[in-house]
């Protein structure tokens, strides 16, 4: 599911009241008025009952009916000062009419936020297991995020707000989900006498990197966090938007999307079968043996007008698998490169320019330099990067590998990547996890022994979902929620596969993922389509 997704709050908040109350239940908004903890510097924005059926998100609809608070809580060094001095939080929350909601499900937000993840809250609302559900802007406005030309993303030469309030900053991907989840809390308690028994996080992309700072800097608030796609290394990351642009902005090096889906195909004509089962899918990128200079052009290549890879376009593409490297010394990582098969997606914007357009510059300009003329072509791959580090690094990184206060109070992670991600390497969350698994457990310690977070790979997974266009045949939705769920309430830890499904061709189609390092293996006689098929191993 994307992470880039907003709806209109006036929208939302226009739905009328459409069918009588039950008596079980309080009113909305009497709760609203009469109970909500002093304690929090927050305003009602609106109150609004739905009835099942009456509310459309995304062409989904309410299969229970709920109240919805939208809240604005101030938050920052100002926050005694009233609202009009003070940075300001939008969350709404769903309160289910269920006779037993006793879990909370905080959701996060995709890009640079500013809007409120209805999407997922209908997902988490639908989902069958009794959450009451929560969301929030990140402490910014949509608006906010390109001066009001109205993308979730920025542009270079564009002034950005809330770069520039480093309490907005924080809050976007370090403290925004801590700054709502105490009110939600107490709401909840409000409206059916207790709080909830257990509390969990899910998000990906820029929510995996709230997710992370949950973890870090908030240890005790969630029970589980569901972490996707994570983005929790946001400087390194932005850098490796850089580096793709500056790798293919040539004419020689560009990398066209017939090239890209050239590679891809003689990646999967090599190592579909590694798994023993023909579904044009990697079960395992490492391991397969493929050489991308195996496709290098020849003179009878251009003989028989083969398509092939020129020298150039060989050398970006082995840069893009690489990764960023300091110039200083090029075998030291600034972040981890694709894996083999994903490469249809690289003809996504950050091979173009746009994802460093996006993101990369407006940090620079914004963020870093405070100077909306500053060039990103000047880039120093040594000596900027530590000042990147340095000067922002501390307000949007979440990269901590101790976690011994998570795992010593019994939380749980889940934590997922799409092997085809051509936005974040999955690369990056096995190497974080091993590294959090060493730091915390010890240094002899395997992710597989890992007993509070699980790493599930995602075999033709892109980014936080499917990668449409070159994996439409991959099942995208995934029963993380639930795992979770058993994970901390019934202590079944998620090894013998979580199952997926809902490819965006629309077959029936499911499959196992495994928890990291056990991939999916076949069974004999089995349906390839089915996931019962699979067992982890």
């Amino acid at each position: 599911m994307s992470t880039l997704l907003r709806i209109s709050l006036a929208a939302v908040a226009s739905c009328a009241l459409v069918a009588a109350r039950s008596s079980v239940f309080p009113d909305c908004s009497g709760i609203a008025h009469a109970s909500f903890s002093a304690a929090f510097p927050a305003t009602f924005l609106n109150v609004t009952y739905y009835d099942t059926g009456t509310l459309n998100v995304s062409g989904i609809v309410n299969e229970v009916s709920f109240c919805e608070f939208l809240v604005s809580i101030r938050y920052g060094k100002n926050v005694s000062m009233g609202a009009g001095r003070s940075n300001s939080l939008q969350f709404a929350l769903w309160l289910p009419e269920l006779k037993y909601p006793s879990r909370l499900m905080a959701l996060g937000n995709g890009g640079e936020a500013g809007v409120i993840n209805y999407d997922d809250m209908m997902d988490d609302l639908n989902s069958g297991l009794n959450f009451a559900v929560a969301a929030g802007n990140a402490g910014h406005l949509f608006s906010d995020n390109d001066a009001g030309v109205g993308t979730s993303l920025g542009a270079p030469g564009v002034y950005q707000p809330y770069f520039h309030d480093e309490d907005q900053v924080k809050a976007w991907l370090h403290d925004a989900i801590s700054i709502f989840t105490p009110a939600a809390k107490s709401l909840m308690e409000s409206y059916y006498g207790y709080r909830p028994r257990h509390s969990y996080f899910r998000s990906c992309s820029t929510g995996g990197a709230q997710a992370f700072s949950l973890a870090e800097f908030h240890p005790d608030l969630f029970d589980g966090i569901i972490a996707g796609c994570p983005a929790n290394w946001f400087t390194h990351l932005s850098l490796a938007f850089l580096w793709g642009q500056q790798q293919t902005k040539t004419d020689a090096t560009t990398l066209p999307a017939p090239v890209l889906d050239f590679i891809q195909a003689s990646v999967i004509k090599e190592c579909d079968l590694i798994d023993g089962v023909a579904d044009n899918l990697i079960e395992n990128p490492l391991a397969c043996p493929f050489n991308i200079s195996s496709l290098a052009c020849t003179a009878a290549h251009h003989a028989e007008n083969i398509t092939c890879l020129t020298p150039s376009q060989l050398s970006a593409a082995k840069a893009l698998y690489q990764g960023p490297v300091r110039s200083d010394s090029l075998s030291t990582s600034i972040f981890p490169g694709y894996a083999l098969g994903s490469e249809g997606g690289w003809s996504l914007p950050q091979v173009q320019g746009a994802m460093s357009n996006a993101i990369t510059i407006p940090i620079l300009q914004n963020l870093v330099y405070r100077n909306l003329s500053y060039d990103p072509s000047t880039f120093n791959w040594a000596s900027d990067v530590d000042f990147l580090d340095s000067r922002v690094g501390p307000l949007i990184d979440a990269v901590t590998t101790n976690f011994t206060s998570f795992r010593k109070s019994g939380k749980k992670m889940i934590v997922y990547a799409g092997w085809a991600d051509p936005m974040i390497s999955p690369m990056w969350s096995m190497q974080h996890v091993e590294a959090i698994t060493k730091a915390t457990m010890g240094s002899q310690t395997t992710i597989a022994e890992n007993d509070f977070i699980k790493l599930v790979m995602v075999p033709g997974g892109g980014h936080c979902g499917a990668q449409v266009a070159k994996y439409p045949y991959v099942p995208a939705q995934y029963g993380f929620s639930s795992a979770i769920v058993d994970w901390v309430e019934n202590k079944t830890e998620p090894v013998e596969g979580i199952k997926s499904w809902g490819p965006t061709n629309g077959e029936n189609r499911t499959r196992r993922l495994c928890t990291w390092p056990l991939v999916a293996k076949f069974k004999a006689g089995g349906d390839v389509d089915d996931w019962e098929s699979y067992t982890c191993g």
